[in-house]
């Protein structure tokens, strides 16, 4: 027997049945729900977390909370700090609420890898190593190591002026390193206020730290008694990390990095924990 040809009116039922059933049709989560994520807005199949953000509106975040003063908890127990407030920021930019994950420093980016959460924002560096590994944004401040002394200090002015001198430094693998280098005696602290006491009190000759942890404690007194003696070069660029595979979600972020630069909301944070200090600390990229 011959099969006869489906009518019009036949074809069009069929569609609409096809339409209706689920699995079949456009969905409204393949499509980026809003312009702020700065991918094309009728693209269909956005890539793996920023689809599963969307769909929760909820942007997971992983950090630390002992590392001030990007992350940290503060009045009433409450998670703070720069990066913990520019994610955030970026977060409301992309209508998600943020949800922080707070790990320690050494499972920060494996836990990423596992699937733990979506980005990391605390303080990574961009580098060849971890752009091997995953994806990374646009950077979103600059930061350097530096060797910070007594303001009236002459005998130390440089990392190679610290051998056999006292060097007081926070838990940060990267510091100790630096100082067992050039030959210091390292005294650990644990965090970098008690390495100014231990520095202003004489019972340290110098200290090795970050550049923006130095800035944000100095705006804490109008008479700050250390001066920055050398910085290693170059700077890092901070940025937030991804799993790799996840450009949607990187271009995401990146275009609300650049609102936020637009909207002054980047500012306002900023200026919060470093005051009116150099632009050059404020990012690579040009906003202007």
């Amino acid at each position: 027997m011959v099969r006869q040809p489906y009518s019009i009116k036949t074809l069009l039922v069929m569609i609409i049945l096809a339409l209706l059933l689920p699995g079949c049709g456009v969905k409204s989560y393949d499509r980026t729900p809003n312009p702020n994520m700065g991918v094309d807005p009728l693209r269909v199949k956005t890539g793996g977390l920023l689809q599963n953000a969307a769909l929760k509106n909820t942007l997971r975040i992983g950090t630390t909370s002992d590392f001030p003063p990007f992350s940290y908890h503060g009045t009433g127990d409450r998670l703070t700090g720069f990066d913990v407030e520019i994610a955030e920021e970026v977060a409301r930019h992309l209508k998600m609420k943020a949800v922080f994950v707070e790990v320690k420093e050494n499972d920060l980016l494996p836990g990423l890898s596992e699937g733990k959460y979506d980005a990391v924002f605390s303080e990574v560096a961009d580098s060849k190593e971890h752009r091997a590994l995953y994806d990374m944004s646009q950077p979103y401040t600059t930061s350097a190591t530096v060797l910070a002394v007594r303001s009236n200090e002459s005998k130390v002015e440089g990392f190679t002026d610290l051998k056999e001198q006292t060097v007081a430094v926070e838990k940060v693998d990267e510091y100790q390193q630096l100082a067992s280098k050039y030959g210091a005696k390292t005294v650990v602290t644990n965090d970098l206020s008690e390495a100014v006491d231990l520095l202003v009190k004489r019972k340290a000759d110098a200290i090795i730290t970050n550049s923006l942890s130095l800035l944000n404690l100095s705006q804490q007194t109008s008479d700050f008694p250390l001066k920055t003696a050398a910085s290693l070069k170059p700077a890092h660029q901070i940025c937030a990390a991804f799993p790799k595979g996840n450009s949607d979600l990187v271009a995401a972020v990146d275009n609300a990095l650049e609102a936020m630069h637009a909207d002054g909301s980047y500012l306002t944070i900023w200026n919060k924990y470093f005051g009116d200090s150099p632009a050059a600390y404020k990012g690579t990229v040009d906003h202007k």
